[in-house]
């Protein structure tokens, strides 16, 4: 019996809320439903350029964000960093000016910082204020483990696609108001092309760095290539200068038997030369995103731009020899033919 009054009684709420959210107006009712269960509309925004960030960097960013919510009607905001370190370290800084207070001089290394505005505009349509996200993640690598600071920033759906997770930069913006979200998107657009590129890598040197397949291939077939030239005008020489042009046929099996035989340690020569040339291009290092908030960070720059030097260095040096191989094998081989 208690059983059926319960039943009648949970059915009486229920017609009761019915009725009551048939009593709501459309605009309300669809502002509740966004405010408390809607997934918003997304804009994302993927950036590829290198970027270098200091401290200032993200607080001149959130001045431009500030400046642009500040022409809306904006009822509260919430602004937390998330900053992930070499390893598996993430910080997480509830409010703005727990972030800006902050003091750096830890010896770990800045690997991600991910920033995310939350805040509620008042629209004309809606009666509630309704809730709108901007996201802002800049990283130098992205692991596995760093999904979890994705879902600990929130907004994680559909991070999942590999150009937005692997590229330098990028913003999410969750918004009711379009015109909001463009507006987000081009501030923060307009931030990412003012900031300088990590200068960790000569642009010379990097310029190599991206080519160096090409490069070491070059190098590889360019001393067979000038050991052919060379053979091929010692032996017009010798015909003209030896033989009187006319050389006879064992003498000629000769000469094509030694060619052969030495192009070989040829090809291992200039194998030796590209392996060297693409080994100090490879170790160049130097990602697209560099950060020097913390002392690890100013530590490893440095560290870093001494050891590309160096590695740039041998990269000439190796260069030079080979160049010099080249041209010395090419003048032999003009002279001879010259005077064949």
């Amino acid at each position: 019996m208690t059983s059926d009054n319960s039943a009648i009684e949970i059915d009486s709420e229920s017609e009761e809320a019915k009725s009551l959210v048939a009593k709501l107006p459309k605009d309300q009712l669809r502002s509740l439903f966004y405010l408390f269960a809607g997934k918003p509309d997304s804009r994302i925004k993927v950036f590829e350029k290198p970027i270098y960030l200091e401290v200032n960097d993200i607080v001149e960013l959130n001045d431009c964000i500030g400046r642009k919510l500040e022409t809306h009607n904006i009822d509260g905001q919430i602004i937390t960093v998330t900053v992930g370190y070499k390893g598996a370290d993430i910080q997480e800084f509830g409010s703005w000016a727990e972030f800006t207070s902050h003091h750096w001089q830890e010896p770990e290394r800045v690997e991600e910082i991910v920033v995310k505005w939350d805040f509620m505009v008042k629209l004309p349509r809606y009666e509630v204020p309704q809730r709108h996200t901007l996201l802002i993640r800049v990283s130098s690598d992205m692991k596995p483990g760093k999904f979890l600071q994705l879902i600990a920033a929130g907004n994680s759906d559909d991070f999942d696609q590999f150009d937005m997770l692997t590229a330098p930069a990028f913003c999410r913006v969750d918004f009711i108001n379009a015109q909001i979200s463009k507006e987000l998107v081009n501030e923060v657009s307009s931030w990412i092309k003012s900031r300088k590129e990590p200068a960790l890598i000569p642009d010379t040197f990097y310029w190599f760095k991206k080519k160096r397949q090409q490069v070491a291939e070059l190098i590889h077939h360019s001393i067979p290539f000038m050991f052919c030239l060379v053979w091929i005008a010692t032996l017009l020489w010798g015909i003209t200068n030896k033989y009187d042009g006319n050389i006879p046929t064992e003498h000629a099996a000769i000469w094509l038997f030694i060619g052969i035989y030495l192009f070989t340690p040829a090809g291992k020569l200039g194998h030796i030369f590209a392996k060297r040339v693409f080994s100090s291009l490879k170790s160049l290092d130097g990602n697209k995103v560099a950060f020097e908030f913390t002392s690890g960070d100013r530590k490893h720059n440095a560290e870093l731009i001494d050891k590309n030097k160096k590695q740039g260095t041998k990269f000439v040096k190796e260069s030079v020899w080979t160049i010099v191989l080249n041209v010395a094998a090419g003048l032999i081989a003009t002279y001879l033919y010259l005077h064949s």
